[in-house]
């Protein structure tokens, strides 16, 4: 029997100045939870629904990908993204 598995859908801001140090905001979003992580930090700052356990593989998976991450954030502008 094949398990259904809740979609999560990630999503990312533009990259922000807090502190003279450039950061973005991500979001992990399933149907049952929601979590708000940081990178670099690599931190999940706010969350719910989701067991201990995720947010300690949500927080691996940005301290391992922050730098994609960073990356690809710099590519969204503050309004660019409206225009697409």
């Amino acid at each position: 029997m094949k398990k259904n598995i809740p979609e999560l859908k990630m999503t990312y801001s533009c990259v922000l100045t807090k502190e003279k140090q450039k950061i973005v905001y991500v979001s992990f979003e399933r149907e049952d939870a929601y979590a708000e992580g940081i990178v670099p930090e690599g931190k999940i700052k706010k969350q719910r629904g989701f067991t201990q356990e995720e947010i300690s593989q949500l927080e691996l998976y940005l301290k391992m990908n922050g730098d994609s991450i960073l990356k690809n954030a710099k590519e969204i502008s503050g309004i660019k993204h409206w225009f697409s």
